[in-house]
């Protein structure tokens, strides 16, 4: 029998508090710093989330992290990274990575899991996710640099954002969503947090997860990953809506690696 799916609106999206609970707890800091460095130091990074499997937790982030965790750690810099608070062996980790996509997959302990603090989106009973369609809810959830910053001595303070938006168009590689102010909702991470144009820098692997109702219960899934924040204005004038463009999560396997060829996918 096939489920009955309806978008949900963006009042049920606002007044649905579980909404933001599950987007903020899914993302989590994956960051790092130089232990020869002395307190209060800047904390760089981005944004990574979870998926459970029946083979076990994949963590998934935008290649471009992991990038330049690689380019500081060429650079002499003695590199501590870590899964919100927890350490976490970046280059041991990881599972597979893509640049022309932009993914990067990591294996995750159940310990690890549980310390960061993480909700693991559980994917073992559908995968790859359903196809998104024009209109559909999302939720889009990070960690922007500009505001992970050290509240004392040896720690560090976490302000994650959330936007409730919609999907524009759906490509084979990519989700296109607009944010408009007028129309959408966003949990902000600071007062200051603009409205448009914000900098999401560290909010790059980030996920994105739609929102859908079937046969009355609300489902969530992760269609997507942050891997470049808005476009600005081509025209220079004042805009009145951001541009965002997602990388679809269906090229990844529940075994952490990324096919290039989605021939695969059932």
């Amino acid at each position: 029998m096939t489920a009955t799916r309806h978008s949900l609106s963006s009042e049920e999206l606002v007044l649905n508090e579980r909404v933001t609970a599950l987007a903020m707890q899914s993302a989590r800091p994956l960051i790092w710093h130089d232990v020869r460095e002395h307190w209060p130091k800047r904390l760089l990074g981005g944004t990574c989330f979870i998926l459970r499997f029946e083979r076990g937790l994949v963590g998934i982030t935008a290649a471009h992290v992991v990038t330049a965790y690689e380019n500081a750690a060429h650079r002499g810099a003695d590199l501590i990274c870590l899964l919100r608070t927890v350490p976490i062996n970046l280059n041991e980790a990881i599972i597979d990575r893509d640049e022309a996509l932009d993914i990067a997959t990591f294996s995750v302990t159940e310990d690890q899991l549980i310390e960061s603090k993480a909700i693991a989106i559980d994917c073992r009973s559908q995968w790859p996710p359903p196809t998104p369609d024009c209109g559909d809810a999302i939720s889009v959830s990070g960690f922007p640099e500009l505001f992970v910053k050290p509240s004392s001595y040896d720690r560090t303070e976490f302000r994650a954002y959330v936007s409730l938006t919609r999907v524009e168009d759906v490509t084979d590689r990519d989700i296109i969503s607009t944010y408009e102010p007028e129309r959408d909702f966003r949990v902000k991470a600071a007062p200051d947090f603009p409205d448009l144009g914000a900098n999401l820098s560290g909010c790059s692997g980030g996920p994105v997860l739609m929102h859908v109702e079937r046969n009355g219960l609300h489902r969530w899934f992760p269609i997507g990953i942050v891997v470049r924040g808005p476009r600005a204005s081509e025209d220079g004038l004042p805009r009145e809506f951001d541009l965002y463009q997602f990388r679809r999560t269906h090229f990844i396997a529940t075994d952490g690696s990324i096919k290039r060829q989605l021939g695969w996918l059932p």
